[in-house]
């Protein structure tokens, strides 16, 4: 892992530079997922979603069919 110690006389340039060297160390230790995995993924999403809509909707359908029989 990177330090994080600042020096006080650091200016605020030479700590930008410090700090996006440090970012690019740590996207180099980063392992992406495969096309495969974020097709899965995505595909979960959106089903967990779809699911998730259609719960909802279809309460409110019914909670909205019965509160406008009981006339509230």
């Amino acid at each position: 892992m990177a330090t994080m110690t600042s020096s006080k006389n650091e200016t605020f340039f030479q700590h930008t530079a410090r700090f996006f060297r440090e970012v690019w160390v740590e996207l180099k230790k980063t392992s992406w997922p495969s096309y495969d995995e974020v097709k899965k993924s995505t595909l979960v999403v959106l089903t967990a979603i779809l699911i998730v809509t259609l719960w909802i909707g279809g309460l409110d359908y019914v909670l909205g069919f019965f509160t406008s029989k009981v006339g509230w």
